[in-house]
């Protein structure tokens, strides 16, 4: 993102005074139906295709009590559907810590790595989601060695799983490997400085800024709090620790809510003991903060997997273990939930908002602010700087906006998958963003 568009962001939050609302927890967990056993480090997913959160593996007590069943959980009835395959091919050895992400080209869920009673992984497998079958991936390159309790997200643009660091019997690491699923090849992109060897670290993907956002995590000296940015362009690290920070901690879970373009993390556990709050960081802003609640939080607890839900803007948490392994299943609603009363300098900003859903298919929605009434344009290009789509060119009225793009051109043609730059402009000013198209 160009340093135009993160200066008028941090421009805006300095002259805006802004007040959390209380966002709510609700437990969501079915009340009768069969459900997965108790686990805690299980991986899970959003597959948006089906609106569900699928979960993988995990252990319900330790290392000998490992499991490698796979569960969806509906997020419109909230109920379980086992999705275990009941015979067919191999499936992945029983494993906790398993680094699992969707992959919407293929509409899969891959995963790799992972821990057991004296073993280590560094298989990689796909698990189909309309079929409910493993296949395993026989990759060249590398392969990176056997570790489990990495950082890891999917970059949609190069269409590769990104894995940072890990642990094993040998030590910690602080590798960055890439996989491809296309040509199924591991490479070695680390880029010699960064964050250091660790485990137990959380990440998610930015879709904005094209990065991996890595939180925490534990090293020798013990809990870690800081965070980074692992630019998916160049493969380098940016440290973005800034403070106050959440209290350092490993076993948290991290997602990326695209309405509100932060990373939001809930729970670990620390040298104190396990954490329930929410800390949400602004990655326009670069500033944490913990978010307010109303209703009964889950207990304080490590080892949940976490999930954002875009379509009812909240965070999915599912499992973990706060002194006993749970199968709860619970929403912190409401992400969004801010007043914001704004000077009157603020009011005069030209505003572009994150597209949602983003990466998307078929459609998306694009919301603005116009300062003034006038003509404006709202248009779309690619990478190149090549005109695609005009979505409106036309005198407008001052205020909120939305526009729909559905991945055509002007000719109405379909576009190809891959990355995208929507542009406002209106009053001699423009406001650029990235947004990501996959088929």
């Amino acid at each position: 993102m160009t340093r135009s568009i993160r200066s008028a962001a941090v421009l805006l939050a300095l002259v805006c005074t802004t007040e959390a609302r209380a966002q709510t927890w609700v437990n969501l967990t079915p009340g009768a139906g069969t459900a997965p056993s108790a686990r805690r480090n299980a991986s899970g997913v959003l597959d948006p295709v089906e609106n569900r959160m699928v979960i993988f593996g995990g252990t319900t007590a330790g290392t000998a009590s490992v499991l490698n069943d796979v569960w969806g959980f509906d997020l419109d009835t909230n109920s379980w559907i086992n999705l275990t395959p009941a015979a067919g091919p191999p499936a992945p050895a029983a494993r906790l810590f398993p680094a699992s992400v969707y992959d919407p080209f293929g509409h899969q869920m891959i995963t790799w790595s992972g821990q057991t009673q004296g073993n280590f992984f560094n298989d990689v497998w796909s698990f189909d989601l309309s079929a409910n079958t493993w296949s395993q991936f026989m990759p060249t390159g590398g392969p990176p060695n056997i570790r489990y309790g990495v950082g890891y997200a999917f970059d949609p643009v190069a269409r590769d799983l990104v894995t940072f660091a890990g642990f094993t019997n040998a030590g910690r690491f602080d590798d960055v490997w890439r996989f491809n699923d296309q040509a199924e090849t591991w490479t070695d992109v680390s880029p010699g400085m960064g964050p250091g060897e660790r485990c137990l670290h959380a990440a998610c993907y930015d879709p904005i800024d094209h990065r991996m956002i890595m939180f925490g995590g534990q090293n020798n000296s013990g809990p870690l709090g800081d965070l980074w940015a692992l630019d998916l362009d160049t493969d380098t690290w940016t440290e973005l620790t800034p403070s106050p920070s959440p209290s350092p901690r490993f076993f948290a879970a991290l997602v990326y809510d695209a309405a509100n373009h932060r990373a939001t993390v809930f729970g670990g556990q620390g040298n104190s003991g396990f954490f329930n709050e929410v800390w949400v960081y602004d990655l326009w802003t670069d500033e944490w903060t913990q978010l307010p609640s109303t209703g009964t939080p889950p207990t304080p607890r490590f080892g949940s997997a976490g999930i954002y839900d875009g379509a009812n803007d909240r965070m999915i948490v599912f499992g973990g273990n706060d002194g006993v392994v749970k199968n709860e299943v619970w929403a912190i609603e409401g992400l969004s939930n801010t007043v914001t009363g704004a000077s009157p300098v603020a009011t005069t900003q030209l505003t572009l908002h994150p597209n949602h859903p983003n990466p998307f298919n078929p459609t998306t929605t694009i919301r603005f602010e116009l300062a003034a009434r006038g003509r404006a344009s709202l248009r779309i290009y690619d990478v190149r700087g090549a005109h695609v789509r005009t979505l409106f060119d036309e005198s407008r009225d001052a205020g909120p906006g939305t526009a729909t793009w559905d991945g055509r051109d002007d000719a109405g043609r379909g576009v190809a998958s891959g990355v995208y730059l929507y542009r406002l402009n209106a009053g001699g000013e423009s406001r650029t963003r990235k947004m990501v198209l996959l088929k």
